[in-house]
């Protein structure tokens, strides 16, 4: 009675464990959701208004006029049209990022849906496994409980470990894609300031269109590190510290848009790409260190609970 009270325990324990996750990942999201969407707000604002300037510059007025007689009107129209590009750009990755959230809060909410009856039938799990063992006094069968309860506990964490690691090994992966593109990027941009001409240049903007790209799709698979991070941060006593990646494509916003051609731009943003890809690389080193010690030790536990009952 009591091994099959374990075994379901073990299933439910699991369950529970996720549903906690599950709960946690749930909160986080709502929270950036509520943050990002603010933020996209203010730029859906700020968009506007910068079309209404360029469109203001565009038209024959006397602002036009007046800009056309200093010789301005077309620096000034260059500038109003860069910082339209730069909001849009801003709004399109924020936009993005959004829509991102708000699916992964309808994933969290179908799952926990699913899971709603997990602590009810831990407790009346836990309830009959208490009750049998009070009617049995028996060291050894506590043992085999406290053995089993620390195997599946030490299986859980090992399996959030497990995700991390994967999760950081795919930032890894779109990070080098993007220093990909920005070598290329730079290849053609050193070519194009010795001469190269219309061809190098186009080349030159277009892989800034790949790599910008694709920092969109590492700025959510980030966010989904930093929250499988935290959830073994959560369980395991272990320091690990990526730093702050609240947005991680801010600097394309701030560099490959507002001055897009400028060559020393496009190297900036590979090394700070080079040095993200460092503080990832690091910290999954960290968890697969960590999730070979929690091995190790759920391994001794086996083989203690083995023995236990062979000797029994």
């Amino acid at each position: 009675m009591i091994q099959e009270i374990n075994a379901s325990l073990t299933k439910i324990i699991e369950q529970k464990r996720l549903k906690e996750k599950l709960e946690r990942d749930l909160q986080a999201i709502e929270m950036e959701y509520q943050d990002r969407s603010a933020l996209l707000k203010t730029l859906s604002t700020q968009l506007e208004k910068e079309k209404v300037d360029v469109e203001k510059l565009e038209r024959t007025s006397l602002t036009s006029l007046y800009y056309s007689v200093l010789g301005s009107r077309e620096g000034k129209l260059e500038k109003e049209r860069q910082e339209m590009l730069s909001i849009r750009l801003q709004f399109q990755q924020m936009k993005h990022h959004v829509d991102y959230l708000e699916r992964e809060i309808d994933r969290l909410l179908h799952q926990l849906d699913n899971l709603r009856d997990v602590d009810s039938m831990y407790e009346q799990l836990l309830s009959q496994k208490e009750k049998i063992l009070r009617q049995s006094n028996q060291s050894v069968a506590r043992e085999l409980v406290s053995l089993s309860e620390r195997i599946t506990n030490g299986l859980s964490d090992l399996k959030e470990i497990s995700e991390a690691v994967s999760a950081g090994k795919d930032v890894i992966s779109g990070l080098d894609l993007v220093i990909e593109s920005l070598e290329e990027a730079k290849g053609w941009g050193t070519f194009d300031l010795v001469g190269g001409g219309l061809i190098s240049s186009a080349i030159k903007h277009s892989k800034i269109d790949n790599a910008r790209g694709l920092v969109y799709g590492v700025q959510t698979k980030i966010s989904q590190f930093e929250r499988e991070l935290a959830d073994v941060k959560n369980n395991i006593d272990i320091e690990i510290n990526i730093g702050g990646f609240e947005s991680f494509a801010d600097f394309f916003l701030d560099g490959l848009i507002i001055d897009w051609i400028v060559q020393s731009k496009i190297v900036e943003s590979l090394e700070k790409s080079r040095r993200a890809k460092k503080r990832i690389a690091k910290a999954v080193t960290e968890l697969e260190e960590q999730g070979n010690i929690l091995q190790n030790k759920i391994f001794e536990h086996q083989e203690k609970r083995a023995q236990l009952i062979k000797i029994s």
